[in-house]
């Protein structure tokens, strides 16, 4: 597992970034179904608006026919010649409301109106329209003559009813559609002033509701960002103009959306939570497990590797010297009189030194070198790919670098020094054990020899 540490935070980051993915794949795929949505419920709409509107058109043409050919049916007996006398009158008007009697759709009048009365008629090629009892009427009249005393005309009058009938079923995209939806209709005929309606859809009818030029739109173009139904429909031969113009078709189209997709957004949230949940859980562990290794392989005061991850870190160091094989060296340091130390500032003083040579160490060790703390004041360092000259010129560099450095403390510049032993791997048959007691006997020499200095192997030979 010691790849979890020394990638923790490629890992942490990785685990982030797929999260963060599946959050993007998951909010795009969101868009996306809205978006899809939202176009077959338009579609759905304009198709079941375009067939409605396409049969309340042909039903009103088909009354608007039958009208006529009520209208037509009184004048088949030809009318008398000159005036009309009043039992003719009489007559016709008994005749007409028999007729129509017990059709609910049809009633016809003929009718005697003072002339000082009289006002334009409207043609049966053009009945007069308006909405009654939630219903279209129309309504035409004619003049068949005036009475023997002159006083009075008489009129025959048609009306036909139109009452709404029930919508034809859906088509197979209807279901999308919204009810209560809105559609403003202007009918004109001939030369008679438009019947503005407003028709309220909803499942199985369409009710109507009369309104005044007032409340027809003043314009019938698609608003920027809203969908509408805008259709024109003509009757040349019955001179009839019908003009559809809907209220928007998606008005608040998010609440639709997540009452239809509720349970699985719901569910994808909860999906989403969770690998967010693990991910952050992941994380921790990982620091956990961080925090639990650098305590078990770090020295707590200094941060360097302490005994235990020292001894493994040079034995695999020696493996893949034996391997290569390359040189190596190691070197062991002790801090001279640094139990002069403690007792002259005590162990808070100790300590900033420890810290203070452990960081002038790091500061001058090259990259790849091992640098532990193994003792109280006791340090090793492993060079790799170094022979025993190299490790020397380090050695000195080290007491260089010391002789030249104070640690400023309770307002006292302390100078601090130490002692090396030098030691390199002498091939096939040596092993760490045996190097590291090589160290402490040389480094052991260089305390005997005044401190301050390092004794090597080459130095014990030149001695010898």
């Amino acid at each position: 597992m010691r790849w979890i540490i020394e990638y923790a935070r490629a890992v942490k980051v990785g685990c982030w970034i797929i999260g963060a993915i599946l959050i993007v794949i998951a909010v795009i795929g969101v868009a996306d179904r809205y978006h899809r949505q939202r176009a077959l419920l338009l579609e759905g709409q304009q198709v079941l608006l375009a067939h409605r509107s396409s049969w309340g058109y042909s039903t009103l043409v088909r009354q608007l026919a039958t009208h006529k050919l009520q209208h037509s049916l009184l004048l088949a007996n030809p009318l008398p010649t000159g005036c009309l006398p009043d039992q003719y009158i009489a007559e016709q008007q008994r005749a007409t409301e028999t007729r129509t009697e017990g059709i609910e759709e049809l009633s016809q009048y003929t009718l005697r109106v003072p002339i000082h009365q009289m006002a334009p008629l409207p043609s049966p090629l053009a009945p007069q329209m308006r909405l009654t009892k939630g219903g279209i009427q129309m309504t035409s009249r004619q003049l068949l003559g005036y009475s023997c005393t002159g006083r009075y005309a008489v009129i025959r009058e048609t009306q036909t009813r139109l009452q709404p009938l029930p919508l034809p079923p859906r088509s197979a995209i209807g279901p999308a559609f919204v009810d209560a939806l809105v559609v403003h209709v202007a009918v004109s005929h001939g030369h008679e002033p438009p019947l503005y309606i407003d028709v309220h859809f909803t499942d199985d009818k369409a009710d109507l509701t009369p309104v005044t030029a007032a409340d027809w739109p003043t314009h019938l173009s698609e608003e920027q960002g809203e969908e509408r139904f805008v259709r024109d429909m003509v009757d040349p031969q019955h001179a009839l103009h019908l003009e559809f113009y809907s209220e928007p078709l998606a008005p608040s189209f998010l609440s639709l959306f997540l009452s239809w997709n509720g349970l699985g957004l719901l569910m994808m949230v909860g999906m989403l939570a969770s690998v967010l949940l693990i991910i952050w859980l992941s994380g921790q562990l990982i620091d956990a497990y961080g925090i639990q290794h650098r305590a078990a392989t770090r020295d707590f005061l200094t941060g360097l590797y302490n005994r235990r991850e020292a001894m493994a870190l040079a034995e695999a160091e020696l493996a893949r010297a034996q391997r290569t094989p390359s040189p190596l060296c190691i070197l062991m340091l002790d801090i001279d009189h640094f139990k002069r130390v403690n007792d002259t500032y005590g162990h808070d003083g100790g300590d900033e030194v420890l810290k203070f040579f452990a960081q002038l160490l790091s500061q001058t060790l090259r990259q790849h070198d091992l640098l532990a703390r193994i003792g109280g004041e006791e340090f090793l360092v492993l060079l790799p790919n170094t022979d025993l000259t190299g490790a020397q010129s380090m050695a000195e560099r080290l007491l260089q670098v010391l002789r030249g450095s104070t640690l400023n403390y309770a307002g006292t510049r302390i100078s601090i020094t130490c002692s090396i032993g030098v030691t390199a791997w002498r091939g096939p048959e040596d092993n760490m054990q045996a190097m590291l007691i090589r160290a402490d006997l040389l480094l052991y020499q260089a305390k005997q020899r005044g401190r301050d200095r390092c004794v090597s192997d080459a130095c014990l030979s030149t001695a010898n």
